[in-house]
Formats: structure tokens, sequence, C-alpha cells
């Protein structure tokens, strides 16, 4: 909390949420109503939108899916490759694991805006939304995010998902491998000491979580399973200035949430 009052004093606006996944209570709650950017982030909700279609039988998981016409810039390496077309559960691989740009772009495609958002009401999502694709330029008639979100509302989500609640165990199941191929441990693992390749081993620290970067915020949400305890969490920040200096001071603030989570699940 410290770090984090620092931030707020110098102008960064500040989301968090902690919650305890097997009681639903509160651990740590600051302005976690507030909707704010959180880029890649929001790519959790349309995984859900895709997976629960998937197993539904509304999508065939062998489907092959184009890839989007824009080629924007950024994570992802679908732009890097050379086919032009994939199955449509390589494309949910790509945009879970590497945050892929292009590849959203392409499920935002297949399923729309609006289903997206019906299944994000449906969970009680309704200060989060999925505003448009990802872009390189934002022109006036643009929506100015991809997508903003509370902290409030993804630690749920992600508590949600942990608990199999209004979520399907299969669809529960898939998405929770899908997301522990992203293994952007930067942030909020950093200090937990989580390996992002781990081979032949069962960690004690288990983190499933999705990261958002763009110039002037940052945003991670995820759930972390320990020994004594799972907490899922959300902290999205957004800066008043994309310096080096305050960039570092944001990260801390993240690494420092990391500590303290693993001091209460380790």
């Amino acid at each position: 909390m410290r770090d984090l009052e620092h931030l707020a004093r110098a102008g960064v606006h500040i989301g968090i949420q902690v919650t305890d996944v097997e009681t639903g209570h509160s651990v740590l709650s600051g302005d976690a109503h507030v909707p704010m950017p959180i880029g890649a982030v929001g790519i959790l909700p349309m995984l859900l939108e895709v997976t629960t279609r998937m197993h539904e039988g509304d999508l065939d998981p062998q489907q092959f899916i184009s890839r989007a016409d824009d080629d924007v810039a950024g994570s992802g390496l679908w732009r890097h490759l050379e086919t032009p077309e994939l199955p449509l559960a390589d494309v949910t691989a790509l945009a879970a694991a590497s945050a892929d740009r292009v590849a959203s772009n392409a499920l935002l495609e297949l399923v729309g805006t609006e289903s997206v958002t019906r299944r994000m009401t449906s969970l009680g999502m309704t200060r989060s939304a999925i505003l448009d694709r990802f872009r390189d330029e934002r022109g006036p008639d643009d929506a100015p995010h991809a997508a903003i979100g509370s902290a409030r509302e993804y630690a749920a989500l992600f508590a949600r998902i942990a608990r199999r609640e209004g979520i399907s165990d299969a669809v529960a199941d898939h998405l929770t491998a899908l997301l522990a191929m992203q293994r952007d441990v930067s942030l909020v693992g950093a200090s937990m000491a989580v390996d992002p390749f781990p081979v032949g081993r069962e960690d004690d620290i288990i983190l499933v979580n999705q990261v958002g970067r763009a110039p002037g915020m940052r945003a991670e949400s995820g759930v972390a399973f320990g020994r004594r305890r799972s907490l899922a969490y959300a902290l999205f920040v957004q800066m008043h200035d994309d310096a080096l200096l305050t960039r570092h001071r944001v990260h801390r603030a993240f690494r420092t949430l990391g500590e303290d989570i693993l001091e209460i699940i380790g």
C-alpha cells in the first residue's frame, strides 16, 4: 500500500483488488470499481467466449481462421509467420500464449463484440468492456482503448474460473490450460520466483495470469495458487507519463504486490 500511495500522490491512477478464492472475501481493495484501460488483459473474456462456444459445439476447433488484414505491431507471432490461415484452436493458443494482437483481432471478428459483451454481463462484468480491436493508431472515430475493466470484476472472473463458478469444468480447464501458456511473469510474478518455463516438476506456486502493456498503462490480473491459500488479483495502473522513472516505480509496485501475495499463500 505504501508503494501504491507514493504512485497515487504522483498522479498515477490505480485500481487494485485481491480476493481469497475459496471464501470470496476481499483481502485488499482500492478504487477496484473504477474502469481503466487494460490492454491485452481484455483478451480473457474473449477467450472465455470462444472456448465456451467450442465446447457447446457452436465453433469447430479445427475450422480455419484467416489472419486479420490489419498488421498490428506489438506482441504476438502470427504476423511473423507465413501462413495466412490457422485452425481455431491454434489461433486461441497464440492469443493466450503471447497476447497475439493479430490472433486476438481475428477471434474478435469471429465471435463479435456483442457476444463477448453478453458473456461478460452474464458474469456480472458490467463495468468492463471490449471496445475495439487492437490498432496501432487510434483516430477520432475509433474507441480510445481496445478494452477497459475494473480490478474488482477481473479478480472476480479469475476467482470464478478457479472455483468453476458459472463456468463448466471443461471450459474452466480449457481456459486455464490456455492461460498457463502465457509466461509473462515480469510484473507480479517476478518476486514469486515463478519459473516461466517449468520442465518436469510441480512448482510450489502456480500462477495463471494475463498481462496488458501499452504506453501510459500497465495491467495484470490472475490467480496465484499456493500451499496455504489461493488469491485472485488485479492491479491496473494508468500513468500520467511514460518516462523511465515512472515505469520503474510502477513495475516496483507490481513486484511488491507479488511479494505480499507470496507471503500469504506460500
